[in-house]
This record gives C-alpha cells, structure tokens and sequence, in this order.
C-alpha cells in the first residue's frame, strides 16, 4: 500500500509540475507531502537576504523581495515618489492606489513579487527617525491610505507586506524598546489599520516589528500573531520577521512564518528536536509552508518566468510629481504672499541647505536610487516667469548641525537679502539628520534657526519650506510670511514646488499629523525620553541576538494622543490635524441627512454642500469627525471617521453623499474585549481641520426599537 501510495505522489507531482519549470495552480497539500522536513525547514528563512527559497527538486523557484514603501530600492534605478507622509497629506486614497500601482509595475519589471511596504505604524512622537515611512496619527486616515496602496500594489500582481507589527513608534534603540500600551489603547490607536489592511485589503505579508510589545518581543508574542492576526482577524498570508529581528525559538511556536533574512533561530539545528519530542510541531511547520506557498500561488509569483513587464517611465514621474502637489501643505499665508504674482516683476532669492540639494527621502531601508532629481532650486527657477530675476546664494555652515560659523563673513553674504522682493528660505532635515534606526530632535539643526532668524532681520517677506517626517519646532513662526510643509517630496519635487511657488498649481494638502507649539504640548512628552533623539541612537544590529536589558516605554497618554490629546486638555497646537490652506475659499454648508434615529444595521446616508467661493479653482477636504455626547468611559472629543477631498472651480458647487455606518459610533470596552457601541446621542462634525468645525448634526442611536 505504500509503495502505491508512493507511486501514486510521483504521478500527481509530474501533473503538477508544467515542463517550463515553474508551477502553476498547483495542489499546495500535494506539495507539502512531497516535501522532506529539512526542505521545510529551510523554506520557513530568508534565502540570500532577500529571498523566499525555491525547491529546484520540486520545480518551485525562489521569490524574490524588495523595500518599496516610496519606490522599489536596491534594484538599480527607480521612480522616487514622495514619502509616506506626503501621501498621507494628500488625503487622496484614489491617488495613492495608482502610485503604488506604478511601484508594482516597477517590481515586477525586476522579477521582485514581494513588496516590503506600505509601514503604518502610527505617528505619536515628532522625534521617530521613520515617521516619514508612515501615515500619520490617525488610525482612520492611515487605514484609507493603506488599504488604497495595498490594493494598488496587489491589484498589479505582487504581494504587499504591512509593516512593522506593531508599535514600532520609535526607532532609537529599537531592539529593546518595549512598547508598553493597554488593550483599549491597541485596539482603537495601534491596531486599525493593521487590521484594515487584512480585512478590507487582504494583504498577503504582515512583518513584524524590531520593538518589544508590553515585555515580549513582537516576532515571539503568540498574543500578536496567532491569537489577534490569525484567529480574531483572519489572516490567511504569512507572516515575516523584520530583518534580524528574531531573538529565540520561541518565534516558531509564537506563529511566525519566515525568519528574514537567515535562518539564526528557525533551522533544522533548533527545530528538528522539537518535532521529535512534539507531535504538534510538524503541523505547524506544515501550516508556516501552507502560507507561504498558497499566498505566493494565490499572486501567480511560481508562474510568471519569461513575462516582460514594461515601464512607464515619464508616467510615474508625473504620478511622482501629483502626489508631491496634493501632499505640500500650505501651512501660512500671511497678506497671500503666494503665489507670487507673474504680473508684477520681482527679484527672488533663494538659500538654505535644502535649496540646491533637495533630500527626496528620509534615510534607510526607504532610500531609492532615483532616475533623476528635479531641486527645489531647479524648480522655482524653471516655473518662474519670464520676468522674474531668481538668484541663488549658497551660505556657508548651513549644511551641518554643529559646523561653526564665521559670524563676520556670514552676516556678510546675507547682506544681500535686503534686495529682494521675496526670500525663499529651504530648510529641514535629510537622510543623514533623519531615517531608520534612530530618532532626531523636534528642533531644527540650530544653524538653520539661526540662518531664518539672521534673515527677518533683513527681509520680512521670507517663504519657508521645510523637507521633515513630522513636525518641527518653529520658534520663529511669526518673523516669517509663508510656510510649506514639503515633507521628503520625491524626485519631481522641485517641479511640484515651482508650479505652487507661482501659481500654476493650487497646493490642497492637509496635515495628518498634529504639529506642537512645543515638545511638551505632546501626549508623551512624560513618557517619551527626547534625550534619545540626540544622543540614545544604537549601532543597527548591536543588540541582535544577544541577551539584552529591556527598556521600559510606557503609552501613559493611552488613546488620547494627537488631536484627541489637544481635544481634551483644551489646548491649541501650533498646526491642527487636517490643517491646510489653500489659494482659494470653500464653503461647507447644508448638511442633511436621511434619518435622525440611527437602529443597528441602519446606514446613515448624509448630503453636505461645498463650495468653491474663491476665485481660483482648487480642492477642499471635507472631514466628518463624530463625537459621543455621553459614554460610559472617557472617549475622544472626537474621531474623524470619514472624509472627501473635491476638487471645484471658481465658482462651482457640488453636494457629497458620504455613508455613516455603526460600528463608525463604537469603541474598544476593555472589560468586555470588544467593540460595542452605546444608546445615546452623537454629534456628527463636519469641517476643514480637526480645529474648523463648519457645521453639526446631531443624532440619535438606539440598537432597537
């Protein structure tokens, strides 16, 4: 009988395996059974640093694997769109599904089926090294986003991995910082958009994170990945180890499914005892290779060899360049200095660090080796009308944190700035001051405080743009005229900032982030050491594999973080949550909807009224914030649950149908480890920034009659 059963394997193997040496619709149980356990074991690791091993015997070819939360890095030359931040800024889920299309097309066009992106985790403190890989500091905005790019990314073929689960919220000494954050806060701040991208996307990886959560190392915690991904979500992908992230064995049995890049702890060394001693051992190694085969078949990642994936280079960089003009946030505008008038003949300076050498990205895993590079400089004088005299001045001392100055000699080459008719002043970080593996100041490298501060002494009509991951601190907000918040905008991001410069585009991107007065205005400040973002960053890989003392960080500020945290302490940030102007007025009226008294299943269907009342056409975010009257336990002023960018002309009107659902009224009960939602009045927000509420309606929940 098992010589027949035997024969029997090799006759379905020779019908599963197709001559051209990939596999196709193949009968992933058929596999595994033919697969020896030191093949299984060797196809649950990392396979020269980037890979998911393939089974020459069994004709299963290696699948190959790249970051690419803002383009595809380490393949050679690829578009390079703006950071995560700025996508986030554009507050245009549609937009980001077609730029992380581009980046899929760009993927496969390298034979890469695997996509290292999008990260998610959530912006708490300003100082984290890689809030630019991120989405900002609402869990409903970051969801929409998420999910938009993770469709775009699979809709094309290649897998999408959501990163990096969960609370990796810092990145100094990223190994043994436990992130040490209650249930209620986990579910409604942390969770949400991991758990958008698996029920809504159905994304096909999830990586876990460097971090500890609450004691236990994230690629160890059952709690994290068997009992809350697996089971409660429903995740039926595979789940990867952050690069040298794993720290014991413990990762085998906590539900991880690949240990990237090397197999360090999950090998045949460590695990061929356990399955000797347990009989449940074999089934979960059997279950990590399901995962892991059915999710790479599921994408056709065994049967694409030969196919030729063209790339539309002048395509992507004009989506490169429409996100960095949805995503620049305008964040003042004092006497409409901008745009500037192309009527009026002016002589414009520019300087600072970011002028000439524009940083397209942060640092780390995200760099990408871009095509080209359009500066901020090349920009504004390739956009400047024909009249205009654009001038350059390159300060010494403004490129380093801590060069000194020759103060004589610098007050000496600003002389000049008395001159003009407008300053542009380009400040900000870049990928040495901010990126992976450690977390940076909330200030301003001091020198260039110091060069905006020399300048107003000058000039009072002084445009900043500031290229940072989040917010900085502005001691000098009111000695200037103009501020753009341009994040890491990308290779076309010059070109972005030269068309808003003079007003062939409207800039229309609202921050996703909060951006204090101070630092202590923060949630975290008690919690958060800033000490850290100076000097507390640790060599990459120092702690990997070793025994390590834990670093305790506590989330005291639980949910209340953001512009839940300024809600309640009644206080006002120097820039709110969904704060952005624009070079045109809306209006937001006339709210109405179809029922007062909301019942458990009903759909609440809403009609709002906007319009444009300002000369020049442009676009609006509408945001629909909801806010319990009265709970049971303390909940936000208000959460933002929907929103709706339209772009209107001059003049034009239009009514939104946006779709309030119930569970957009619930939150986490921590005593009953479950959404639910109370009888009782709501109020329903509608405004342009979490702080400009334009309209309310309020309404009526009951579960029944």
């Amino acid at each position: 009988m098992k010589i027949f059963l035997l024969f029997l394997s090799l006759i379905l193997v020779v019908l599963i395996i197709p001559a051209d040496n990939s596999v196709k619709n193949f009968d992933v149980d058929s596999l595994i059974s033919l697969m020896t356990v030191s093949e299984k074991i060797e196809f649950i690791s990392g396979y020269k640093n980037f890979n998911i091993k393939g089974l020459k015997r069994l004709k299963i070819p290696q699948v190959k694997m790249a970051d690419g939360p803002m383009g595809l890095n380490g393949h050679g030359k690829a578009t390079a769109f703006p950071a995560s931040i700025c996508m986030a800024a554009s507050w245009n889920p549609n937009l980001i599904e077609k730029m992380a299309g581009a980046i899929a097309i760009e993927a496969k066009s390298k034979g890469i089926g695997i996509l290292l992106a999008p990260g998610v985790n959530m912006y708490r403190v300003p100082q984290c090294g890689r809030n630019f890989e991120y989405y900002g500091e609402d869990p409903f905005l970051a969801s929409r986003i998420a999910v938009s790019f993770i469709k775009g990314v699979q809709g094309h073929g290649v897998i999408a991995t959501v990163k990096h689960f969960v609370a990796n919220n810092q990145d100094y000494d990223r190994h043994r910082v436990s992130s040490n954050i209650d249930e209620r806060t986990l579910h409604e701040i942390y969770f949400p958009v991991f758990k958008a991208a698996v029920k809504e996307a159905d994304v096909g990886s999830v990586m876990t994170s460097y971090n500890l959560l609450n004691g236990i190392h994230t690629s160890e915690s059952n709690y994290l990945i068997n009992e809350v991904l697996k089971k409660k979500w429903g995740f039926k992908g595979f789940v990867i180890s952050d690069w040298l992230s794993v720290y014991s064995i413990k990762s085998f049995w906590a539900g991880l499914d690949m240990e990237m890049p090397r197999p360090q702890f999950m090998n045949r060394k460590n695990i061929l005892p356990i399955i000797k001693k347990s009989v449940k051992a074999m089934s979960v190694l059997d279950d990590k290779v399901r995962r892991i085969l059915e999710t790479c078949n599921r994408f056709n990642l065994y049967g694409q060899k030969g196919k030729v994936c063209s790339v539309n280079r002048r395509k992507h960089e004009e989506l490169s360049k429409q996100v960095a003009l949805e995503g620049f946030v305008l964040l003042k505008n004092e006497n409409r200095i901008l745009p500037l008038n192309k009527n009026i003949p002016k002589r414009v300076l520019i300087l600072g660090p970011n002028a000439s050498y524009t940083p397209f990205s942060g640092g780390g895993a995200a760099m990408i080796d871009a095509h080209k590079m359009v500066s901020f400089l090349q920009g504004i004088k390739k956009n400047a009308p024909l009249n205009y005299k654009v001038d350059y001045l390159s300060v010494e001392g403004m490129y380093h944190q801590y060069s000194s100055i020759n103060f004589k000699k610098f007050r000496r080459e600003l002389s000049a700035v008395k001159d003009y008719d407008a300053v542009i002043v380009c400040v900000g970080f870049n990928p040495e001051s901010e990126g992976e593996a450690f977390d940076r100041p909330f200030s301003l490298p001091k020198n260039q405080n110091l060069l905006i501060n020399e300048v107003s002494k000058l000039n009072r009509n002084i445009i900043i743009t500031i290229n940072a991951g989040g917010g900085v601190h502005m001691p000098w907000i009111d000695k200037i005229k103009a501020l753009l918040f341009t994040w890491y905008p990308g290779q076309a991001g010059g070109e972005a900032l030269g068309k808003i410069i003079f007003g062939k585009k409207n800039p229309s991107g609202k921050l996703p982030i909060s951006i204090e007065k101070e630092w202590k205005d923060n949630a975290a400040y008690r919690s958060y050491n800033a000490d850290h973002a100076v000097s507390g960053a640790k060599p990459f890989y120092t702690l990997y594999g070793k025994p390590h003392k834990v670093e305790q960080m506590d989330y005291r500020e639980g949910i209340f973080t953001g512009y839940r945290h300024f809600d309640k302490e009644k206080a006002d940030p120097l820039f709110a949550f969904g704060y952005g102007l624009s070079y045109t007025s809306f209006k937001i009226s006339d709210i109405s909807v179809n029922k007062r008294i909301v019942r458990q299943n009903d759909i609440l269907k809403m009609k709002i009224t906007v319009e444009n009342v300002g000369n020049t056409s442009g676009a609006e975010t509408v945001q629909i914030y909801i806010r319990d009257i009265i709970s049971s336990i303390p909940r936000p002023k208000k959460e933002l649950k929907a929103f709706r960018k339209v772009y209107l002309e001059s003049g034009e009107k239009t009514v939104l149908n946006i779709l309030i659902r119930p569970n957009m009224f619930a939150f986490y009960h921590p005593d009953k480890h479950d959404w639910i939602v109370e009888d009782g009045d709501f109020e329903i927000l509608v405004g342009n920034s979490s702080d400009n509420i334009a309209i309310r309606q309020k309404i009526t929940y009951q579960r029944r009659k």
